[in-house]
């Protein structure tokens, strides 16, 4: 299976570098100077023992016009609000069998290429992975986790079977579920408490606990998340909800969150996708979310007044 990689932030790079590394052919498409330093270097994975680094080579290019071979997937690791660019990237460059495996944060995400690619195999994947981009062409693998994924729309064809073995002979826990909305809706719930906090806090994952007022604010993010998920999945179980998340904290209890990251940065955070998914699609079915609207304020405000 050839594989093109939208999105080589650091999520996308430790997946392509280690798919890469494992024999199989991909591909990524991402942004200079990062793009530059693996086709010169390779990308360097650093992982959890310092003494352990992965170094990995494939093709990486700024745009999808400079892939020189058909591809049997894409991958989709950008960020949510880079979606109708990248969907419309993909106009009649991929077949209706390629599958399209959205690896995102938020909710949501596969509406624009369902849209867009109406007959084509749509998967969407949760992971509790962690990496940061510490420097062009080298990412730090900070916590080994678990990837779920499952189809949303059309027929799979094979194609599930054929990712979860890239994936797992890759080095990567993951496993095809049926029930991938409730990991979607319990990684939602899982972000938008880890990623706005650390952000707003300018601390690593581990350190938003520490105080018992911001226990007090975990706790009202995820009641009010709570409220609008069961409400989706009426069936579902999300009993472990809470644990799930303290287990995530600790498990990358090093991790800078991509939110607090893209803060650093200056860059545009996914907020809308997650605190803000939870307030808008309250709000329109009468659920009230005033803790979850105040925490999406107060990022949208560092987003635009950095200090």
């Amino acid at each position: 299976m050839n594989i093109t990689v939208f999105g080589a932030g650091s999520i996308g790079s430790l997946f392509a570098g280690r798919i890469a590394h494992s024999g199989y052919e991909i591909s990524v498409i991402g942004r200079n100077p990062h793009v530059m330093e693996i086709n010169r270097k390779g990308l360097r994975i650093l992982e959890q023992k310092q003494e352990n680094e992965i170094l990995s080579h494939f093709q990486a290019n700024t745009d999808f016009q400079h892939e020189t071979t058909s591809k049997d997937a894409v991958f989709i690791t950008t960020k949510a609000f880079d979606n109708r660019t990248v969907a419309n990237s993909l106009v009649n460059r991929i077949s209706e069998d390629n599958p399209i495996f959205i690896l995102q944060n938020g909710m949501g995400n596969e509406e624009i290429f369902q849209k867009t690619f109406p007959n084509n195999p749509i998967f969407r994947a949760v992971t509790t992975e962690a990496a940061e981009l510490i420097h062009p062409g080298i990412i730090r693998h900070i916590a080994f986790g678990k990837t779920s994924f499952g189809l949303i729309t059309g027929r799979e064809n094979g194609n599930g079977k054929k990712i979860q073995k890239i994936m797992n002979d890759s080095g990567f826990i993951t496993k095809k579920t049926s029930d991938i909305k409730l990991k979607m809706w319990q990684k939602l719930l899982t972000n938008a408490i880890i990623c706005p906090l650390a952000a707003i806090l300018h601390v690593p994952n581990g350190k938003i606990l520490e105080k018992p007022s911001i226990q007090r604010i975990f706790d009202a993010i995820l009641k009010e998340g709570l409220e609008l998920a069961k409400y989706n999945l009426p069936e579902a179980d999300f009993s472990t909800t809470h644990d799930f998340i303290l287990n995530v904290i600790e498990k990358t209890k090093d991790n800078r969150c991509s939110m607090l990251q893209d803060i650093e940065k200056g860059r545009r955070t996914e907020i809308d996708f997650l605190n803000g998914f939870i307030v808008r699609e309250s709000r329109r079915i009468g659920i009230k979310t005033p803790v979850n609207a105040a925490i999406a304020d107060l990022v949208r405000h560092i987003e635009k007044y950095p200090e």
